[in-house]
């Protein structure tokens, strides 16, 4: 099953206000935000409660008006048109399956608003179900369904209208912790099969990385960064997206010189040269981005330390290690065959400079 109708989506300038307290004062939900997303592609919004995600979401679906701005489908402005004129379609939280009805005629239930003929309908509905690896189970009730199931019901119901643009609201939220990344590597690969556009709205950060090709990291209204996730994850633009995405450390340090794209930032007594391509100037202060994963203790190492604490989680070692300005995390991994550091021991720690990045 193609469907080469899939859209690109572009959003001009959106803000949605909201004016709270009786009228004197007005709240900011989208703060001016423009985003590109291209056809075929799976973008995700990301950020904490009240970023503006799910706000934005639903201004592309028509739930809500933009105070100002534009947004465009295809091409084409579809500010003014309500929810069922637009090329869209919604897989919400809660599924919102008819009760009353089988899972066929839940899935069916759009086309035959649309008038469409029996024959075709029918072949449609069989494909989706099929897509969506629910065979057999065309005769039950939601209520006869796992969760899991209910929710590929939801997502067959939005894709047998074929829109130009899938939109999900946190489907996955009402899921137990394995079902949800089984039904994500699932939601992944039906939107690959059938090349549609996707706009996928989550908190969680796992959920955004291994779904998107690129990701929109949202904060108070505005837009953070956009980025596919390894650049989110190593090249963070802000403070708040490295603190977002991942365990992120961050060490205080000043810039004494930049040269060819390198800096010399001094940390404490240490000098350091590491790459650099950003904005900032010889005597600027700075942070270094350094994630847990990315340390290695030694006996010997750039930075003196002590072991604050020192816990196995099966896969690595969560070590957390004082050093004179900073305290920092530390993950390594495999430590069946590593020498384990016990708590108040000295360690030296040190990190590849391909492993750190400067904001």
């Amino acid at each position: 099953m193609e469907m080469q109708r899939s859209k690109g989506v572009n959003i001009k300038n959106l803000t949605r206000t909201y004016i709270i307290h009786g009228g004197n004062s007005e709240f900011k939900a989208v703060d001016n935000i423009s985003i590109d997303i291209k056809a075929g592609e799976f973008v995700t919004l990301l950020g904490p409660s009240g970023c503006g995600k799910t706000t934005t979401l639903r201004m592309i679906a028509g739930f809500e008006i933009p105070t100002e701005g534009e947004i465009f489908l295809g091409g084409d402005k579809i500010n003014n048109l309500t929810p069922d004129k637009r090329d869209t379609a919604m897989v919400f939280q809660s599924y919102a399956l008819f009760p009353h009805l089988n899972i066929y005629d839940n899935i069916a239930y759009g086309l035959r608003i649309k008038k469409m003929n029996k024959e075709e309908l029918d072949k449609k509905v069989k494909d989706i179900i099929e897509l969506v690896g629910l065979n057999g189970m065309e005769q039950r009730y939601p209520n006869q369904l796992s969760g899991g199931q209910q929710q590929r019901v939801a997502l067959a119901r939005a894709l047998v209208m074929e829109p130009g643009v899938l939109l999900f609201d946190e489907p996955l939220s009402n899921l137990d912790a394995k079902l949800r990344v089984y039904m994500r590597t699932e939601i992944r690969k039906i939107q690959k099969k059938v090349g549609i556009t996707a706009i996928y709205v989550t908190h969680d950060q796992s959920e955004a990385m291994s779904l998107s090709d690129r990701i929109i990291i949202m904060n108070k209204g505005i837009v953070e960064q956009v980025g596919t996730p390894k650049e989110i994850y190593y090249t963070p633009a802000t403070q708040f997206v490295a603190d977002f995405i991942g365990t992120a450390n961050f060490i205080d340090g000043n810039i004494i010189s930049i040269k060819d794209n390198k800096a010399v930032i001094k940390v404490g007594d240490v000098e350091l040269n590491l790459p650099y391509k950003g904005t900032k100037k010889e005597g600027d202060s700075c942070k270094i981005v350094l994630r847990p994963e990315a340390i290695q203790i030694d006996k010997k190492g750039l930075f003196k330390g002590k072991i604050i604490a020192s816990t196995f989680m099966g896969a690595f070692q969560d070590y957390t290690i004082q050093l004179e300005n900073s305290v920092l995390k530390c993950e390594d991994f495999n430590p069946q065959i590593k020498k384990i550091y016990e708590e108040d021991q000295e360690v030296f720690i040190s990190f590849h400079e391909d492993n750190v990045h400067i904001i």
